[in-house]
């Protein structure tokens, strides 16, 4: 099965650097690019009280007038939608972009995504859609539920493209840290991009253990040069004070346990991680 970067816009402002990574990584990897905009159903007449003192022909009225409302905003966000996906397509052809189609669906964004999971090579996201941009403290339940449910590699976009030219590894053991560490290894896209791997852990005999793994890994894999470090200390702290000092522009990561208990009793890292770091993240379960 052919394979497509799929890169999801809404016109918030993050969806100009969701599109110019995914042209990015549609030339790099010569794979055909898909814009998808998902538009919302509104319901515009379910936020309205109907149920005070107005007579029944004019409470007919008013829903009538409500439904009327609603579905001059739907074809409102429908023309916007295809206005910025037109735009959007041009905008990737002149980044070097092999290939651009763009779609337009209506629901929830997860629902529009989910079946099409066996061709997505990479599917890239901002970090906070139109309703959440204001919000620094929060991840928008469809981001988290894809995040959460999709075995395909996520990239979340939180700032303007930057094109990759170091890229932190985040490695603590688990599959999904092994699953990240050998993608980046293998995948041409990071050929020339400065690799560092890092293990955060409060036992420092047993961070040098998980690296000296993760370093046996490599050599199997491949001959490159590689940065390790085993740092102690609060993981997400000295994650992103490593990511700073040494200006590495991209994270990579495993994403949540599949465990929701396991992430309400503990917290999520995940969660923390993607609300703290201030560059994109790319993540996999």
């Amino acid at each position: 099965m052919s394979k497509k970067i799929m890169a999801c816009v809404d016109g918030s402002v993050l969806s100009e650097a969701v599109c110019d990574f995914g042209a990015f990584f549609s030339k790099t990897l010569g794979l055909p690019l898909e814009l998808l905009n998902v538009v919302e159903h509104l319901h515009v007449s379910t936020q309205t009280d109907l149920s005070g003192n107005i007579g029944l022909g004019s409470r007919d009225d008013l829903l009538e007038s409500l439904i009327d409302e609603e579905q001059d905003e739907s074809k409102k966000a429908i023309a916007q939608g295809k206005t910025m996906l037109l735009n959007f397509k041009e905008r990737a052809l002149t980044q070097g972009a092999q290939e651009v189609k763009i779609v337009q669906k209506h629901g929830e964004l997860y629902e529009n995504i989910a079946p099409h999971k066996e061709e997505i090579r990479l599917l890239i996201l901002g970090l906070r859609g139109r309703e959440h941009e204001g919000d620094t403290q929060a991840i928008g339940a469809q981001v988290e539920e894809l995040i959460r449910t999709l075995n395909v590699p996520i990239l979340l976009v939180n700032e303007s493209f930057h094109e990759p030219k170091k890229i932190l590894i985040a490695y603590d053991g688990s599959a999904s840290s092994k699953k990240a560490l050998e993608l980046v290894v293998k995948e041409p896209l990071f050929n020339h991009v400065e690799r560092h791997i890092v293990n955060v852990h409060k036992d420092k005999a047993l961070s040098s253990f998980m690296l000296e793994e993760a370093t046996h890994m490599l050599e199997i894999l491949c001959s490159r040069t590689l940065y390790s470090s085993s740092l102690q200390g609060e993981p997400i702290e000295e994650l992103l004070s490593y990511q700073k000092e040494n200006t590495i522009n991209l994270i990579a990561m495993g994403a949540f346990s599949h465990s929701r208990i396991r992430d309400v009793l503990f917290g999520s890292f995940t969660s923390k991680m993607i609300l703290s770091t201030p560059k994109p993240l790319l993540l996999l379960r």
